[in-house]
C-alpha cells in the first residue's frame, strides 16, 4: 500500500454521476495471516479506503498496518472459535478513480468514479437440501470465510453513458492490481476441498496453503460437522 497518506477530491454525485459497472469477477479466499502479509508485499502499491461508511477525513486512509491488524484480529478469533466481522474496503493504484462525498461537518463517503477492487467480508451457505455450497449468503446458517475480492469488467460512463470494457489500459489502471491479486492467489491458495458427511467436495471457495494447519478450529464448521 501507498503509505503517504492523501485525500480523494471532495465532489457530489451531482457533478461526477453515479458510478455503473457489471459482470463482475469474484475471488472468496481466506488466507492464513503470513499469507496476507505476503500478499499484500506481493502486490503493487495501492490506496485502501473505507467503502460504504461514513468517516473523518483523518481515518479515510487505511493503512497497511491497520488493515493486516485487523486481519489478524480476525484470524485469531476464529482460531480461539470466536467470530469478527472485517469491514468492506475500496483498493486503488490511483487517487483519481475515486472521490469524497461531505455528508456533515468532517463526515465524508468514499465513492468509486472508475472500477476499483471492492473488499467484503465472505460467508458461505451449505445447503443441505441441494448438498451445494453457495457464497456471498450471509444468514445465521452461514459460514464466516474470509474476504471477497470483486472487479467489474464492463463500465459505463456516468456522463456520456457510453458502454466499455474494463481492460488493462490506463484508462483502468486497478485492471493490473486485480490480475496481480488472482495471479498471487492461484499460486498460494486453492479450491477448498470440504468433507461433508464422509465426502470431499471440492469448491471454487478458496483456502491458502498454509491455514489448513488450523482451519478445522473453525466454530461454524464443527457446528455444521463440515470439515476441510
Amino acid at each position: 500500500m501507498k503509505e503517504d497518506m492523501k485525500f480523494p477530491r471532495i465532489s457530489t454525485p451531482a457533478e461526477e454521476g453515479v458510478l455503473s459497472v457489471s459482470k463482475w469477477l469474484k475471488v472468496q479466499v481466506l488466507l492464513d495471516i503470513s499469507e496476507m502479509n505476503e500478499l499484500i508485499k506481493a502486490l503493487p502499491p495501492f490506496f485502501s479506503f473505507p467503502a460504504g461508511q461514513i468517516v473523518a477525513a483523518e481515518n479515510a486512509f487505511v493503512r497497511e498496518a491497520q488493515f493486516l491488524a485487523n486481519y489478524t484480529a480476525y484470524i485469531e478469533a476464529l482460531k480461539k472459535e470466536e467470530l469478527l466481522q472485517l469491514k468492506p474496503l475500496f483498493w486503488t493504484t490511483s487517487l483519481d478513480m475515486l472521490y469524497a462525498m461531505q455528508v456533515g461537518e468532517n463526515k465524508f463517503l468514499i465513492k468509486p468514479l472508475k472500477p476499483v477492487i471492492q473488499l467484503q467480508a465472505h460467508h458461505f451457505f451449505y445447503s443441505e437440501l441441494d448438498k451445494k455450497f453457495h457464497p456471498m449468503v450471509l444468514s445465521k446458517e452461514s459460514v464466516s470465510w474470509g474476504l471477497q475480492f470483486s472487479y467489474p469488467q464492463i463500465y459505463e460512463d456516468p456522463k456520456t453513458h457510453l458502454f466499455s470494457k474494463v481492460n488493462n489500459s490506463l484508462e483502468f489502471p486497478n485492471t493490473e492490481l486485480f490480475l496481480a491479486l488472482t495471479r498471487w492467489l492461484r499460486a498460494h491458495s486453492m479450491p477448498t476441498p470440504f468433507i461433508v458427511e464422509g465426502q470431499k467436495v471440492n469448491v471454487p471457495i478458496r483456502i491458502g496453503k498454509k491455514a489448513f494447519s488450523w482451519i478445522n478450529v473453525h466454530p461454524q464448521l464443527k457446528l455444521k460437522g463440515i470439515s476441510v
